[in-house]
């Protein structure tokens, strides 16, 4: 009696687990289930943000004449220091910058692995090891983010042809000769603005609590294409709504590949998966 009491609790017990695990498991299929409706590539935020970016570029281009001139005849100091920062979104240097990161955070993770007690997986020396990854792994975003972005926008340069509004005299703002495939004729849009676009999209994700001031100090430097006279007001904003696109939609295909990022229902920036800020500490460094 007594073993058939043992024999009826275990397998109560057993039924038990096994609900509770269906359970789990059904609960985790529609975790995946609503985590891959979260991290769709497009949202209906990125649309707004689009068609806005594109009526903006289009209500500035009948004017982009007459704003060229005015930038060009504004004698203003901090116009002046504007223009001095207007080099400051080339993209080659920051290609090379996340390049010279990449190549010393692997060779850092590679001490890491000859240090002794790291087949023990010690924790300081693992969380060290994985945070170098992902800075890695950041640097490697963002340098595809600033070539992706870069390749749409020369693409459209001489798809267009547009002219630069140094020729506003002689070519004026719609003087178009596609494929020209000449510095001159290579306005539309700015590929500096798709890069300050590009470089305050990576801060707004890696640093979400200064978003907006990166977006604000960026923007205010791709509008110094204007005062230089190398991008009319249209090619401007339409360079910055390219690189910011861009650069959203493949950190969300990161995150919706389980890469780097995380996205929540609703969120249009993604999150960071693991710290990339905190200061890593090197044994025997």
């Amino acid at each position: 009696m007594s073993l058939k009491y043992e024999f009826s609790e275990l397998r109560t017990s057993v039924q038990a687990g096994l609900a509770r695990r269906k359970a789990q498991s059904g609960q985790q299929a529609e975790y995946e289930r609503a985590d891959q409706s979260a991290t769709n590539l497009w949202s209906y935020q990125l649309m707004l943000f689009l068609l806005v970016m594109i009526a903006g570029a289009g209500l500035l281009l009948p004017f982009d004449g007459d704003l060229s001139r005015l930038a060009v005849s504004v004698q203003w100091l901090p116009v002046e220091i504007l223009k001095s920062l207007t080099n400051l979104v080339l993209a080659a240097p920051y290609v090379a910058l996340f390049t010279v990161i990449i190549a010393v955070c692997l060779v850092r993770r590679h001490r890491l692995r000859g240090q002794e007690g790291y087949g023990l997986k010690i924790p300081e020396l693992l969380q060290n090891y994985n945070r170098l990854g992902t800075i890695a792994g950041q640097s490697l975003f963002g340098i595809s983010a600033i070539l992706g972005a870069g390749l749409i926008v020369n693409i459209l340069k001489y798809f267009v042809g547009r002219p630069r509004p140094f020729l506003i005299d002689s070519a004026g703002p719609f003087g178009f000769k596609p494929f020209d495939f000449s510095h001159a004729y290579v306005s539309f849009p700015s590929g500096h603005a798709c890069t300050a676009a590009v470089l305050a999209t990576l801060l707004a994700l890696w640093f979400p609590r200064y978003r907006f001031f990166a977006y604000a100090g960026l923007a205010l430097i791709a509008s110094s294409r204007v005062f230089v006279q190398a991008h009319y007001p249209s090619d401007v904003v339409t360079g910055f709504a390219i690189g910011t696109v861009t650069t959203l939609i493949l950190a969300r295909f990161l995150a919706q590949s389980g890469l780097l990022f995380r996205l929540g229902e609703g969120q249009l920036f993604p999150e960071l998966k693991n710290i990339i800020s905190r200061r890593i500490k090197l044994q025997g460094a």
